[in-house]
C-alpha cells in the first residue's frame, strides 16, 4: 500500500511505501483532489521512481518542476509503443535533466548546434522520430519549438538508452561513423550515388563497425585464405581500409582488426560493383 505524502500536479504525486520508502509517481490523474494521506490507486501508476539514496533523484524534485517528469514519461512511453524500448531510471533521469536545461537555454535564446545531426537522421530513423514526437510534446505543454540540433540529442538519449551506452560512447560512435565515410568518400568512393542501395548497405555496416570499435567488441575471426584472396584481388579497396584503419590508430589508439577490414574492403567492392 502506498499513501500520498505530498500531490505535486494532477498527474505526479510524492508517496511512500513501506517496502521501497519515498518514492515519485507517474499517473494520469493520479493526484487530482488527492491529499496528503490519501491511498495512492495503484492502477493508475505508470511510473514509479524510488528516491531513497538517489541524490540526483532527489535534487531534481527540488529543482525541476513536475510537469516536466510528465514530459519525459510521455516521451518515454511513445518509445515503448512504437518501438519497444524499456529505459531504465537513470536514462529516464539523464533525459529529464538534457530537457529541462535544454528548455531554460532556449527561454534564453541560447542554441547549441549538434555535429552529428546529419548521422543521427540518416542512421537512426526512428529514434529520430521519437526526437520529433518530443519536440512536438514541448511545443504543446510549453509553447517553445526546439530546433533539430535538440531533437538529435533527444534522440541520442533515446539511443544511449537502447543500447544501455552513455551519451560520452554514442558520441564517439557517432565521430567513429563520420570519420569513417568521409575517409572513404574522400579516398575511394568519390563519385558514387550516395542514394544507392550499395552505398546504402555499406553506410549500414560502417554503422555497426563504428559500434563494435568503440565498444571493443570487433570480430576477432581472421582467415588465412580469405586474407589473402581478398589482398590480392582488391588492392585499391585494401589500401583505403588500411588508410582508414591508420587514422583510426592515430585519433584513438587503436587500429581496426583484419576481420573487420576485410568485411569493410567487401562491402567498397560491392559499391563499386553495383556502381559499375
Amino acid at each position: 500500500m502506498i499513501k500520498i505524502v505530498q500531490p505535486l500536479n494532477n498527474n505526479v504525486v510524492m508517496g511512500y511505501d513501506r517496502k521501497k520508502g519515498e518514492v515519485i509517481i507517474i499517473g494520469t490523474g493520479i493526484g487530482f483532489r488527492a491529499k496528503k494521506g490519501d491511498q495512492v490507486d495503484e492502477s493508475k501508476i505508470q511510473k514509479m521512481f524510488i528516491t531513497g539514496e538517489n541524490k540526483q533523484l532527489l535534487e531534481m524534485i527540488g529543482a525541476i518542476p513536475p510537469e516536466y517528469f510528465e514530459l519525459v514519461e510521455e516521451i518515454f512511453e511513445k518509445a515503448k509503443e512504437e518501438y519497444g524500448f524499456l529505459p531504465k531510471e537513470k536514462e529516464t533521469l539523464a533525459l529529464l535533466d538534457h530537457i529541462h536545461f535544454a528548455i531554460k537555454r532556449m527561454k534564453e535564446n541560447l542554441v547549441l548546434d549538434n555535429p552529428f545531426e546529419t548521422e543521427i537522421r540518416q542512421f537512426y530513423p526512428k529514434e529520430w522520430e521519437i526526437g520529433l514526437y518530443a519536440k512536438k510534446c514541448i511545443k504543446r505543454r510549453f509553447g517553445i519549438e526546439i530546433p533539430d540540433a535538440e531533437v538529435g540529442y533527444i534522440a541520442m538519449h533515446i539511443i544511449a538508452s537502447e543500447f544501455q551506452k552513455s551519451r560520452r560512447t554514442v558520441s564517439k560512435t557517432f565521430e567513429v561513423i563520420d570519420l569513417a565515410l568521409k575517409y572513404i568518400r574522400d579516398n575511394y568512393l568519390t563519385d558514387v550515388k550516395e542514394d544507392s542501395l550499395a552505398y546504402t548497405r555499406l553506410v549500414t555496416h560502417v554503422k555497426y563497425f563504428a559500434q563494435r570499435y568503440v565498444d571493443n567488441k570487433e570480430s576477432m575471426d581472421e582467415d588465412e585464405l580469405l586474407d589473402q584472396t581478398i589482398k590480392e584481388r582488391f588492392q585499391r579497396e585494401v589500401c583505403c581500409i588500411e588508410g582508414l584503419s591508420e587514422m583510426l590508430y592515430r585519433k584513438y589508439g587503436r587500429p581496426v582488426t583484419v576481420s573487420e577490414e576485410n568485411y569493410l574492403v567487401l562491402h567498397l567492392r560491392t559499391c563499386v560493383a553495383n556502381k559499375e
